[in-house]
């Protein structure tokens, strides 16, 4: 067993997916550690699955995303969260930038 273990975050787009579909489908390819779904509004309709070993994740990644699950075709991503950070700032210099715009032209 591996120590590095692999994160994905698919978007399973459908509310009624139990965790033991999800391990079902994704357990083909490795060891799973963990999975998670989203509940909150803005996180309904994804989960998290943590494998065991970097390379099960890939493999899964690989052959799961664009596959048609219960009639919705998943998106499978690698769980990236520094990305996610990085993003969100870029966001705030953004809505900071067109503020600043905003003020200096004069429009609400």
């Amino acid at each position: 067993m591996s120590s590095r273990g692999g994160k994905l975050a698919p978007e399973v787009n459908r509310y009624n997916v139990t965790p033991e579909e999800l391990f079902d489908l994704f357990g083909k390819f490795g060891p799973i550690r963990q999975v998670r779904q989203g509940i909150a509004n803005n996180t309904k309709g994804t989960a998290f699955v943590v494998y065991e070993d970097v390379m099960d994740a890939k493999q899964a990644c690989d052959k799961l995303n664009g596959f048609n699950f219960q009639n919705r075709y998943l998106v499978v991503l690698y769980h990236q969260p520094e990305k996610m950070l990085k993003s969100r700032e870029d966001l705030e210099a953004r809505r900071e930038s067109l503020a600043q715009l905003k003020k200096q032209h004069g429009i609400e």
